[in-house]
């Protein structure tokens, strides 16, 4: 199975976790915003939680350096409340890759999640070029439950973080909250598409540490296979998935501030709780 570098554009069971795993990614996903106004070596690290029809499910934490030497995203999540007691389900993943003119080279990528159903792992390793060479899924996918993969799924495609770098290295150069990213992540192949959702104010709220003008990113994608015979649910109703980002700081990166999906069942809310660059992620890193 090969896989070339993306060259950037010009410029789901009914369980409700399985869509608040796609919150988790949403922010992941908007999280590109993060980095994208600084050119030298930058780490910064946002915490979340996630609320659905009102109730904490889920907290998630993300971590983001940029550099010369290429760029490492990485995220984890865990049930939280009701939920997390009736399902519990803690997930970690990472990306590793290179940033060459105007290429989103990844290297690396790895999850891993644990619910009572037990653990799930994903592995993918690339070339140089950024060809996928060697992948690891355990446990196998049952296929009788699952769309088939076209052939050769893993060409031409990104893993689901290096989609965030894409998109940051897409602002970085002038481009709008746009494009769209061939995405596989060892189990589907689907494509990512992200468009502007125009401007609002957010109102303070003591679930967030933000308040004020906001813009928004909306999220969708198409699924091509690997995906679940029998849809989630929540997912499936899902109509609008934003990711909305700001700054905190003046001066400082947009940050993924909100982010809205509204579903047939209930609104799945993430709202930022905490926010840390530079110094500071290095120095809590050591505690």
């Amino acid at each position: 199975m090969r896989a070339r570098a993306f060259v950037l554009p010009g410029c789901r069971d009914a369980r409700p976790g399985r869509a608040l795993a796609l919150a988790s990614a949403g922010l992941l996903l908007g999280a590109a915003l993060l980095t994208a106004g600084a050119a030298r070596a930058e780490t910064a690290s946002a915490t979340y939680e996630i609320y659905f029809g009102g109730f904490q499910v889920l907290t998630a934490t993300a971590e983001w350096e940029r550099g010369p030497e290429g760029y490492r995203i990485a995220g984890e999540a865990e049930t939280q409340g009701m939920l997390g007691w009736l399902h519990p389900w803690r997930g970690a993943t990472e990306s590793r890759g290179l940033l060459t003119a105007g290429q989103v080279i990844p290297r690396l990528y790895e999850t891993r999640g644990t619910s009572d159903e037990g653990e799930k792992v994903v592995r993918l390793s690339y070339d140089p070029e950024g060809d996928l060479v060697d992948s690891l899924v355990q446990p196998q996918q049952d296929e009788e439950e699952r769309h088939p993969l076209p052939a050769n799924a893993g060409d031409g495609t990104l893993d689901p973080l290096s989609v965030v770098a894409g998109l940051s290295e897409l602002l970085r150069n002038g481009g709008r909250c746009e494009g769209s990213f061939p995405v596989f992540d060892g189990r589907k192949r689907y494509d990512v598409f992200v468009s502007d959702a125009g401007e609002k104010v957010l109102e303070p709220t003591s679930y967030s540490i933000f308040a004020g003008p906001a813009r928004g990113c909306r999220l969708d994608y198409k699924l091509l296979g690997g995906h679940r015979v029998e849809r989630n649910k929540y997912a499936e109703t899902a109509r609008e998935r934003i990711v909305w980002v700001a700054r905190p700081q003046e001066r400082g990166p947009l940050v993924p501030v909100r982010l809205e999906i509204e579903t047939a069942y209930g609104t799945v809310m993430g709202h930022l709780t905490g926010f840390e660059t530079g110094a500071q992620v290095a120095q809590r890193s050591t505690e």
